[in-house]
């Protein structure tokens, strides 16, 4: 049996070829399987505020901070690849 993702891959490619002057008739057999099978929607996430309070406000002087992570992360890869 194939995967769901490869018969995902298989209907968007089908889908490309449909004449654009059908795409309300695919709308439509859309919408009726999707209110057929009543899967719930995914819910809307909003990230707003994830960073807030975790210590980035306390830092003085952001871009010699950055720096100096960009300096630590090169010197490690560096380090490692010899």
């Amino acid at each position: 049996m194939r995967s769901a993702a490869i018969q995902k891959i298989e209907l968007m490619k089908e889908l490309s070829l449909i004449p654009t002057e059908k795409y309300k008739d695919i709308k439509g057999i859309f919408d009726k399987i999707l209110t057929q099978s009543r899967t719930a929607k995914p819910k809307i996430m909003n990230l707003r505020g994830i960073w807030k309070d975790i210590g980035f406000e306390k830092i003085t002087d952001i871009e010699s901070e950055l720096k100096n992570a960009r300096k630590e992360i090169k010197d490690a890869v560096l380090k490692r690849r010899y």
